[in-house]
């Protein structure tokens, strides 16, 4: 099959690629040789020194943001595969390839056991493993006798990865994984969702609704934003471990199906039932105007068309005279890599760095602005908040840095690692962070987030922004 790109509403879907076409930058060499030395039992690469000769046998790689029930026409035309194929930043990859074999000397829950180590060992970005005795962690779970599967899937998740202090390198069960799946292939339907976007409560630890889209199933239903998501289709997600991943395939299914959420209102315990019918929604990633002398831009998600309509909205606003900016980043919960390095170009001059790649053997690979953006003198305003995510967060780094914006607002969430999900010989996966982002000034801002300026109140700009 000849590499080729695919649309399924939101989730790009690259197609029969070697790796050397999918993962389009450098810092990709260091994981296929870490496949090839270290024998991944899920996914092993030929042991080449060229990438070029590596490939993934039978694996397709697969794209999702955290972003439910947008349709392909929000996807803009296909970019190159290059470009398109970028890890995401503040999303997930998918190997779904060979599953892993089970090992003969052990029960099949000790052998799952083992397999989710084995995968964690060849990927995971920290090497200290949270300075944990690795190996000790492995024997603990390996050796254990269990007396069902759901015994072993609560070990993994508990004993051998809550350990090693990322939320993200998390067990996803089989009724998940099943979810994961159906939500990008769609068994042969369209998949549609019911227009929300989800961020992670980090107080709560839950995931919760922090945009509810105009005219979709989740506005005409009241959903509202805050909402913490206890349930789907009687499939629990307040367990802690849920990610706004999880909670997305969940939401996601063919046109016309049913999705019953179960809600925690906002500031209380209260909790409602709901049933949504799944649709196609469309999104505006960007929107824009002008008040007086004031440019104002608000950026919803990042995808492939994004920096390319937010350069429409600037042409448009410095010809109409605009002597500042106001790039509204709150509630943006991330999307494409590329996006988040193209539409911070805008800004800068040529040959500035925007954000570091930096991989499980410390390789570093940059990203830079390759030419005059399209204004980089009159003022500059970032507003983001709490729920500013991954991509997002890529802009406010690198602008903050390089001095060329005040960003203003609340701490951003903090999330800079990228994951694969592989899955295991039972139905069910392993996710594991295999990278991480750095700023212009080497900052690691996951779990961290990026400190602000300044309050809203402190936008300078000749005439206010509408939307404060």
């Amino acid at each position: 099959m000849s590499c080729r790109r695919l649309l399924f509403g939101i989730l790009g879907i690259w197609v029969g690629c070697s790796t050397s076409e999918v993962l389009a930058f450098r810092a990709h060499h260091a994981v296929a040789r870490s496949y090839a030395s270290r024998g991944s039992p899920a996914c092993r690469l030929n042991a080449k020194k060229t990438p070029e000769h590596a490939t993934v046998p039978t694996a397709t790689l697969f794209h999702m943001r955290s972003i439910v029930g947008s349709d392909s026409s929000s996807m803009g035309s296909a970019v190159s595969l290059e470009k398109a194929a970028m890890l995401l930043f503040a999303t997930v990859s998918f190997f779904l390839g060979q599953p892993t074999i089970s090992h003969a000397e052990f029960s099949q829950e000790q052998a799952l056991a083992a397999d989710v180590w084995s995968v964690v060992d060849a990927t995971f970005v920290d090497r200290t493993f949270n300075n944990h005795d690795w190996m000790k962690l492995r024997q603990n779970v390996v050796k254990r006798e269990y007396s069902d599967r759901q015994q072993v899937y609560d070990a993994i998740s508990k004993d051998l990865l809550e350990p090693l202090g990322d939320k993200y390198t998390r067990f996803i069960d089989p009724v998940k994984f099943e979810a994961l799946k159906n939500s990008i292939v769609g068994k042969g339907q369209d998949v549609s969702g019911i227009g929300v976007t989800l961020s992670l409560d980090k107080q709560n630890k839950l995931v919760k609704i922090v945009d509810v889209l105009d005219a979709s199933p989740a506005a005409e239903a009241g959903l509202k934003r805050g909402s913490l998501v206890v349930q789907v289709n009687g499939i629990p997600t307040d367990d802690g471990k849920s990610t706004p991943d999880d909670v997305a395939a969940l939401l996601r299914g063919p046109t016309a199906t049913k999705a019953k959420l179960k809600l925690r209102l906002p500031g209380s315990q209260e909790e409602t039932e709901v049933t949504l019918e799944r649709r196609k929604v469309a999104v505006k990633p960007v929107t824009g105007g002008m008040n007086g002398k004031t440019s104002y831009i608000k950026i919803k998600q990042f995808d492939t068309q994004t920096a390319e309509l937010v350069k429409d909205v600037m042409q448009k606003n410095l010809a109409a005279g605009a002597t500042c900016h106001v790039l509204d980043l709150r509630d943006n919960a991330g999307g494409y890599f590329r996006a988040g390095v193209d539409t911070a170009a805008l800004f800068l001059p040529a040959g500035k760095p925007i954000v570091y790649v930096v991989n499980k053997d410390g390789l570093q690979d940059s990203f830079s602005s390759s030419a005059d953006g399209l204004d980089t003198r009159n003022p500059l305003f970032l507003l983001v908040n709490g729920n500013t995510a991954s991509a997002s967060e890529i802009v406010t780094g690198a602008l903050k840095d390089l001095g060329r914006a005040k960003v203003l607002g609340e701490k951003t969430f903090g999330k800079g690692v990228v994951q694969t999900v592989t899955p295991l010989f039972d139905g069910s996966a392993v996710a594991s962070t295999i990278a991480r982002y750095e700023t212009p000034n080497h900052e690691d801002i996951n779990k961290k987030g990026i400190e602000v300026d300044g309050t809203e109140k402190d936008l300078a700009c000749p005439d206010p922004y509408p939307n404060l």
